[in-house]
């Protein structure tokens, strides 16, 4: 690869996007993500901005409880079906109650450094991508990035 090819995000993001809309409940989430076979989405208005965004890791921290947040060691202690009432609990939940509100964005005309410094600063996986008016037109992740790493160091074909 050129050395001094420019790097952006338009020609490694990724278009197709797992979305649910604000007013999503926690079994939407859940649906959106297992149907998809990944691990987040973004979470959009009426108009596709970005409101939001939710992980499996999301999901997880939600369906513990409180008090074993608190104190992990009760866990041990806890009966089997304990996990499968707490997910019954709060498959009605808004996924308001539990989403990431502070999103972190980049746009399709910004560099991959400038991406792969907001992924590495924040400890995140995907970053939205969106345009001018704050709607969204892609995501770029951490395999994006593995794969712009790959074709600078011309490991791909």
């Amino acid at each position: 690869m050129d050395r001094d090819k420019k790097c952006t995000v338009d020609a490694y993001m990724t278009k197709k996007v797992v979305t649910v809309t604000k007013d999503a409940t926690f079994a939407d989430a859940a649906k959106a993500m297992i149907d998809n076979k990944t691990n987040g989405a973004v979470v959009v208005d009426d108009n596709k901005k970005v409101v939001g965004i939710l992980s499996s890791w999301d999901l997880i921290q939600y369906v513990v409880p409180d008090y074993l947040e608190a104190d992990k060691h009760l866990a041990a202690f806890e009966s089997a079906d304990v996990f499968a009432k707490r997910v019954h609990a709060v498959k009605d939940a808004p996924i308001s109650k539990f989403m990431s509100k502070h999103v972190h964005s980049t746009k399709p005309e910004d560099s991959i450094m400038e991406a792969a410094t907001l992924l590495s600063e924040f400890r995140i996986r995907q970053l939205p991508v969106v345009d001018d008016a704050g709607v969204l037109v892609g995501y770029i992740n951490r395999t994006d990035i593995k794969r712009a790493i790959g074709e600078v160091l011309g490991l791909s074909e």
